[in-house]
């Protein structure tokens, strides 16, 4: 399965959720918090940023965390999730949107208020903004962002989590090697590598990648819905919780 993950390109088609796979996903909503063991790592990466609205733990959705076991399965033992962010409070994703604006200001001193938001909301979403997503994705325990590790260490998927750059879409890898790219062409060939295992090991299984962002995979959110041209999708999990 690893070597089928490995080698299938990128392709952002997925299969149509069957109404007993919603059913499962209906069945699974409760909110579960992410438990460190050795096979799933919990940065809580907001948390240490220290912006409004974090709460202590770490939630998502049990049907997200029973996916993601699923997906252990099917790897060597070594291989592990490191999980950088699950569900947001509204707080904490407005916090965010005003840390990655103040962020692409710095980048992008020449570029006006409008045209700085307009970048930022390519990768995050403004809470205010209904006609995109009725709920945040995050907001509603269905969005998870992570990356796999080998032995512990995070594969080199090319970007940090959170880089705002073209280098972050999930198949700019999958183009032809770049020189001055600032990677060596062993470099864009494992990168390729690793974000095809982590991309196909999530569709696998159901998830539904943001392709601007290597890191976020989404089950039963908004998102996801409209991927699949579904009306029905979680609702806000805040409620559940606080």
């Amino acid at each position: 399965m690893i070597k089928q993950f490995y080698e299938t390109p990128i392709e952002f088609v997925y299969k149509t959720p069957s109404q007993e796979d919603i059913n499962w996903l209906k069945a699974n909503a409760k909110p579960m918090p992410i438990d460190q063991n050795f096979r799933i790592k919990s940065l809580h990466s907001y948390k240490e940023l220290k912006l409004k609205g974090v709460l202590n733990k770490m939630y998502t959705r049990s049907a997200l965390v029973l996916k993601l076991n699923q997906i252990l399965e099917c790897l060597p033992h070594n291989f592990s999730f490191i999980i950088f962010d699950a569900f947001r409070t509204i707080e904490t994703q407005f916090d965010l949107f005003r840390y990655i604006y103040e962020q692409q200001k710095d980048l992008h001193p020449a570029l006006s208020h409008e045209e700085i938001f307009v970048r930022t909301k390519e990768f995050v979403v403004h809470p205010d903004e209904t006609s995109r997503y009725k709920i945040p994705p995050h907001n509603s325990g269905g969005a998870v962002d992570l990356t796999l590790a080998v032995d512990g260490k995070a594969l080199n998927m090319g970007t940090d989590f959170d880089c705002v750059s073209d280098y972050s879409h999930t198949n700019w890898f999958e183009q032809n090697f770049s020189e001055g790219s600032g990677y060596t062409k062993e470099e864009w060939s494992d990168i390729r590598k690793n974000r095809r295992l982590l991309f196909n090991a999530m569709k696998h299984v159901g998830f539904v990648n943001y392709t601007a962002e290597w890191w976020h995979f989404t089950l039963g959110d908004c998102s996801w819905a409209i991927t699949h041209d579904l009306d029905w999708y979680y609702p806000s999990l805040e409620s559940e919780l606080l």
